[in-house]
């Protein structure tokens, strides 16, 4: 886990300072990823899923659940704080939703449950695209300038667009093989164990592209308060939803176990990008981007060990 995480972003960072390679391929990278490398793998994930059973598809309430009761606090986190309203949406949209996918969290549940738990975080994440571009979009407004596209648009770019559209019938494939297909062939469990750590490198060498250090020291305050929400607040609340649905009484524990650790996850990138769209504070939604990953990528053995304690 260290070595892809740690290594892959180290390498990226040290790829641009060395100028061997350029920023601007970051989303390049990213996109290739997302297009060609995330959706086969999604197939093979949930294709192998082992009799989830009915509470599995609580997860992505619970998911859902966690961003809507981190709006008010994440609202009022920025009153206390004293923020500006362009400062303050950055801060709240960056306590609402957390980097989920196989960048971190869903990589963080294959470490400790193979590829069963990277499945089940996979599924934690369905709600993430749906409250990105309903409840973000709305909180991003109240907060900032009215954007160039409507909702509407951005759902349809998000169908249009392969970034986003084939992940989705990578889920919708595997889901459809899961229901009627036949057993999945033995060899694929190799295929996944070798692309699920392919894959986080991936995306973490492009995020090391990128990163700058710089609008930490700025908003040190603000990531601080930023870091408590995301890895004191929001697991609480997630353990709390647990024993709502029956995780806790569950023999099997693997359900409780992604639960806390999706819902201790830093800030997510898709921050930056609503900043960016409605004229929110950019500085501060990356500086708590870049603090929330890094604690979170010190904070991972103590996560595991929460996690199988459970």
């Amino acid at each position: 886990m260290v070595s892809v995480i740690v290594g892959a972003l180290a390498v990226g960072y040290a790829a641009r300072k060395l100028r061997m390679l350029p920023d601007s391929l970051s989303p390049k990278i990213t996109r290739t990823a997302m297009r060609w490398v995330q959706p086969p793998l999604l197939v093979l994930l949930i294709w192998g899923l082992e009799a989830p059973g009915w509470r599995v598809a609580l997860l992505p309430v619970i998911a859902a659940a966690n961003m809507v009761l981190m709006w008010p606090l994440g609202a009022a986190g920025g009153r206390l704080l004293g923020l500006r309203k362009p400062q303050a949406g950055s801060f709240a949209l960056s306590c609402m939703y957390s980097n989920m996918g196989l960048t971190y969290g869903a990589f963080v549940c294959y470490i400790l449950l193979g590829e069963q738990g990277a499945a089940l975080g996979m599924i934690w994440c369905l709600a993430f695209m749906p409250m990105f571009y309903t409840l973000g979009f709305a909180v991003a407004r109240r907060y900032g300038q009215e954007g160039k596209r409507t909702v509407r648009e951005m759902l349809l770019d998000a169908m249009r667009e392969p970034e986003s559209r084939n992940p989705l019938l990578g889920l919708a494939l595997g889901a459809l093989l899961y229901a009627v297909g036949p057993t999945r062939p033995a060899f694929a469990a190799e295929v996944v164990d070798a692309c699920v750590p392919l894959s986080t490198a991936i995306y973490l060498f492009a995020i090391g592209l990128s990163l700058r250090l710089t609008s930490v020291v700025t908003y040190r305050r603000e990531c601080a308060a930023i870091g408590a929400a995301k890895f004191l607040v929001v697991p609480l609340l997630g353990l709390g939803m647990a024993w709502l649905a029956g995780y806790w009484a569950m023999v099997d524990r693997s359900l409780l176990q992604v639960v806390f650790i999706q819902s201790a996850t830093p800030a997510a990138i898709m921050g930056l990008i609503l900043a960016q769209l409605f004229d929110l504070d950019e500085q501060l939604a990356n500086a708590a981007w870049l603090t929330t990953n890094v604690a979170a990528v010190a904070l991972a053995p103590i996560v595991l060990h929460i996690a199988a304690g459970l």
